[in-house]
């Protein structure tokens, strides 16, 4: 049976780079997750959270573009919660 899109407009197998930064540290935090991924295997909330965000404001970005008939965009640098993130597709 077919899993419903977690996210619209992505498929749950599509894998994305994900960046955290803004912890007041010199370190970033990197991984390559799919969607699925996402989903289920973040340790906090706020990382979840904060990458759903940025997810769903990319997935907003691109269905605008879509209907606009302009450039898709493959990724996300954004600021939410006192937090810099970056999601990419890969």
């Amino acid at each position: 049976m077919r899993r419903k899109q977690i996210i619209k407009g992505f498929k749950n197998n599509q894998k994305f780079r994900v960046i955290f930064k803004g912890d007041g540290s010199e370190n970033d935090i990197g991984m390559y997750m799919t969607i699925q991924q996402m989903s289920e295997q973040f340790a906090t909330v706020n990382a979840r959270s904060l990458c759903w965000e940025a997810m769903e404001k990319l997935a907003n970005i691109r269905q605008a573009e879509k209907q606009g008939g302009g450039i898709m965009p493959v990724g996300l640098g954004a600021t939410i919660r006192n937090r810099q993130i970056q999601v990419d597709l890969v």
